[in-house]
């Protein structure tokens, strides 16, 4: 190769390689769909001086806050909004003996006696207290608590055994719960162990000559 020929093709390697970074910025930044960003100011010792990213909030029209901000959607712009906290849920009872109590004048009959064909009005209204809560009531109940009434423990409430057919009854009457669901339900290993116990545990007697 004749010398000139080489130092010829030396000077078109090193412009290449001096012009291609350039060329490949410029194509991204086309591709990208905006022009080629400014490179980052450098401090006096060489190191990268970033800046905040400059954000911009629409402001809202003054105007009172009278409606809830959306949960699951953007904010609407320009209208005020306020955040609406969920009331908290009603705390579980930690027993259902007390709720139970309350169902037994007007559904013992159905419950004990195999001769009545279907729980009469007042029980299902009491049933229905079960799932029927509001924030109002100071009363908590919870529809676990009719496990006990298909397991038999209300038995303990009761004069008689509860008819366990009729305990499956009492919930498909009143609450439209099938009786295979309402089964599958109380024995469920998962489940039973959220359902609350008929009677809070007692607490232990003390030792003789200890005070309690």
């Amino acid at each position: 190769m004749a010398p000139s020929s080489k130092y010829t093709l030396i000077a078109l390697l090193v412009a290449f390689a001096i012009i291609a970074p350039s060329l490949l910025h410029q194509s991204a930044a086309v591709r990208d769909g905006g022009a080629t960003k400014a490179p980052a100011p450098s401090s006096a010792n060489g190191e990268v001086v970033l800046h905040p990213t400059a954000t911009y909030e629409i402001p809202d029209l003054p105007l009172p806050a009278i409606i809830p901000c959306p949960p699951a959607f953007p904010k609407i712009p320009f209208i005020p909004c306020y955040n609406e906290t969920p009331p908290a849920p009603p705390p579980r009872p930690m027993e259902c003996g007390p709720k139970l109590v309350m169902l037994m004048p007007s559904c013992s009959g159905f419950l004990t006696n195999s001769s009545i064909s279907a729980p009469g009005n007042n029980c299902c209204e009491a049933v229905n207290r079960f799932i029927n809560v509001t924030d109002s009531d100071p009363n908590t109940y919870d529809l676990l608590c009719l496990c006990h009434i298909i397991n038999g423990d209300v038995n303990q409430l009761l004069t008689a055994p509860v008819d366990h057919a009729h305990a499956l009854s009492l919930l498909q009457t009143c609450l439209g719960i099938d009786p295979n669901t309402a089964s599958g339900i109380c024995n469920d290993d998962e489940l039973r162990e959220h359902i609350p116990a008929m009677d809070l545990p007692k607490p232990p007697t003390p030792a003789p000559g200890k005070k309690a």
